[in-house]
């Protein structure tokens, strides 16, 4: 999956800031085509829906082209400054449809919360970077016992959303330039999602 990783960020990271990023998404990806796929959902989460044929026409490379996108593609609520707040704050709730699940999904978001845990604590800039996490929640997530992520990742799952869900064109160019494996295309949409994640960034004072 290394070879995937695009040079945007070359000469700013170790690739191994990128690696666990790249493996998170993967497995993310993983699971979204599932749900896709699965005929027996009554409902799909809105981004599932609206883009069911391009998840359901995902290869396995084409899913290893597409976590290589050198930023988090799951938003596990780091941009907000409450994050980790009980309750959990309105802007995290769940949606009507879940895109994580039981023991997979909470698996998922704990080893998204550690490399989340890891990153706050030993470069904050690599957390906002790839991670989009706001220098807040850096700095409350920072300050979390390491047992409570558990617990956290279980309260938090079914609010854990992929990243610009209300943005289907996003994806939609992400997914196609992944199927395509051109790698122009590939690079755009990478380029595009870095682009997308400052810009979230640098909404408030002191959120990255």
């Amino acid at each position: 999956m290394l070879d995937q990783i695009p040079s945007t960020l070359s000469g700013a990271w170790d690739i191994t800031l990128l690696a666990p990023v790249a493996e998170i998404n993967q497995t993310l990806l993983e699971a979204l085509r599932t749900a896709a796929r699965d005929a027996s959902r009554a409902r799909l989460p809105r981004l599932l829906l609206a883009l069911r044929e391009e998840w359901m026409g995902l290869d396995q490379a084409a899913i290893e082209r597409a976590a290589a996108c050198p930023c988090l593609l799951l938003d596990a609520g780091f941009a907000h400054p409450l994050f980790g707040a009980r309750p959990l704050p309105s802007v995290m709730e769940a949606p009507a449809c879940g895109y994580l699940a039981g023991a997979e999904g909470v698996a998922l978001l704990r080893r998204t919360l550690l490399l989340g845990w890891h990153l706050a604590r030993a470069n904050q800039l690599a957390a906002r970077v790839l991670l989009g996490m706001s220098g807040v929640a850096a700095q409350r997530l920072a300050m979390i016992r390491l047992q409570e992520l558990d617990a956290l990742a279980e309260r938090a799952t079914a609010s854990a959303v992929p990243r610009w869900e209300q943005q289907p064109r996003v994806w939609r160019q992400l997914l196609r330039a992944a199927r395509r494996g051109q790698a122009p295309q590939l690079r755009a949409a990478h380029l595009r999602g870095l682009q997308l994640l400052a810009a979230n960034c640098g909404g408030e004072p002191g959120s990255c």
